[in-house]
């Protein structure tokens, strides 16, 4: 998966979930709360899809922990 910039708007790392793919929105979607989606307004324009820079990365690295895993019987 390619890593998306984040912006900085008022001493704040965002991204807008736009800037993804259909299936990385969905995914990333149903692993966040329904409230850490935020509108932020940004020289007189209202973005509806905003996240924290950190809870994407951390969703990014939890799954690409995912896709480069192959687990076994032993690990469990």
């Amino acid at each position: 998966m390619t890593k998306v910039v984040p912006m900085l708007i008022e001493d704040q790392c965002i991204i807008q979930l736009s800037q993804l793919s259909i299936d990385q929105q969905n995914d990333l979607r149903s692993f966040l709360p329904q409230n850490s989606v935020k509108k932020i307004n940004f020289q007189g324009i209202e973005l509806t899809d905003c996240i924290e820079f950190e809870t994407y990365e951390y969703w990014l690295n939890i799954a690409q922990l995912d896709q480069n895993s192959a687990y076994t019987i032993w690990d469990l």
